[in-house]
């Protein structure tokens, strides 16, 4: 069984960031992750090569932070001279705009999806534009960037049926552990088509003290649920007047409103992830990391995630659902979700998972269901509400062991602090 991380989370006062640093489990490689508000996260691991302290960046945040990034790293025990490697997940300012200062000081290599290209020779149409807010993508001409292409020894990665192409080599990162780098599938209508997703694992294959929270899903954009489009911040507010004014300004010119919902983006990249992981923790482009686990797609079923499982569309109405002729698949879906929901925490437990940190995952899980738009928050209570439903019948049911009953019941007393501190 993987040794117990330790991680320090802390927000200096009066940064609009929070750092969370933590020794990797089973591994003498760190992970300092940087959660700012407002801008995209970056992560960094550290790890010793050579004799050198090296670190590779996922990511390197919004031009907003230019004139303090250095010193911000140096702070934290991060020489940015010493940079080994960045990895882009996409092509927006707010997630690569300072690729090029941190390469130059360093000599790292970039390494980003063959789509990226058209961004550095400026093929990028003038609605994109808008939003460089004076990002130069001219600049990381003058950076060693590799263009990934699809690795010969693989096809791609299944992930629930879906395939996610591998682009390049495993990359070796510390001792024992490697990041995985899948191009997510082409979709339309989609984020950014140069998105990449980077999976850390710190073993090379599922065995003996295999726990699937070891490893790392780091998602760039493919969540926004606490991304700029949803931030309180006065600067978010500006950016979405902005996008207000550029919207009509379109409407005015013949263009049209072109609407961006991030719900409807990659869905295909989207479910696969949702419903591909027994548990896995997430690394979002924005807000805190959070816990992926395909029980909330399984089996914290809101109204809504019933009625596109009976092919309805996303915005059919929920009434729909009462209407006596589907019944009986309403009452099978939710038997299905009840049955996953208890051979999901049994195999939890075969991977050795104790009672206690069962009850801690799920906990955190349901604490996590907040945020978003008004869909998403609905969604997302309604979720909370599935889970104790799920936790309450199984609390009840004589067929299931004393050990799985009593976890239930554990866990739903937990739930019911946590509401009331809230």
């Amino acid at each position: 069984m993987s040794e117990k991380k330790s991680s320090i989370s802390k927000r200096p006062l009066g940064e609009p960031y929070t750092i969370v640093k933590e020794r990797l489990s089973g591994t003498s490689t760190d992970l300092t992750s940087f959660f700012f508000h407002p801008g995209a996260n970056i992560y960094v691991f550290s790890y010793e090569k050579e004799g050198v302290k090296r670190h590779t960046f996922i990511d390197t945040g919004d031009s907003r932070y230019r004139n303090r990034i250095l010193s911000i790293l140096t702070e934290n025990d991060i020489d940015p001279t010493t940079i080994e490697r960045i990895i882009m997940t996409h092509r927006h300012p707010d997630h690569c705009s300072l690729a090029a200062l941190l390469a130059k000081e360093s000599g790292a290599r970039i390494l980003v999806h063959p789509n990226f290209r058209s961004l550095i020779e400026g093929e990028v149409e003038e609605s994109e534009q808008r939003w460089w807010n004076g990002f130069d993508p001219s600049q990381l001409n003058e950076c060693d960037i590799e263009y990934l292409s699809q690795s010969d020894k693989s096809a791609g990665r299944s992930i629930n049926g879906v395939d996610f192409p591998i682009l390049g080599e495993p990359i070796e990162i510390g001792e024992g552990a490697k990041l995985e780098i899948l191009a997510c599938p082409e979709c339309t209508p989609t984020h950014s088509p140069d998105q990449i997703i980077i999976l850390y694992s710190p073993r090379n294959s599922a065995g003996d003290g295999f726990r699937p929270t070891d490893d790392i899903l780091f998602s760039g954009d493919l969540w926004l649920i606490t991304g700029p489009l949803y931030s309180r911040s006065f600067r978010s507010i500006f950016r979405r007047v902005r996008y207000g004014l550029v919207q009509l300004k379109n409407l005015v010119s013949g263009k049209g409103i072109v609407r961006r919902n991030a719900r409807d983006q990659d869905p295909r990249a989207k479910e696969a992830l949702k419903k591909g992981f027994s548990l896995i923790r997430v690394g979002p482009g924005h807000g805190k990391e959070f816990m992926g686990s395909r029980i909330i797609p399984y089996s914290m079923l809101a109204e809504r995630d019933m009625l596109l499982a009976l092919g309805y569309p996303l915005n059919a109405n929920k009434s729909t659902l009462k209407q006596r002729d589907l019944a009986p698949r309403v009452a099978a879906l939710r038997e299905q979700g009840y049955t996953s929901f208890v051979e999901e925490l049994l195999y939890w437990r075969k991977l050795g998972y104790t009672s206690n940190e069962i009850s801690e995952l799920l906990v955190r899980i349901y604490k996590e269901q907040t945020g978003g738009d008004k869909l998403t928050q609905k969604d997302r209570v309604q979720r909370r509400e599935a889970l104790k439903g799920v936790l309450t019948r199984l609390k009840d049911d004589k067929v299931q062991s004393e050990k799985l009953r009593q976890l239930a019941l554990s866990t739903l007393f937990e739930l019911q602090r946590e509401d009331s501190n809230t």
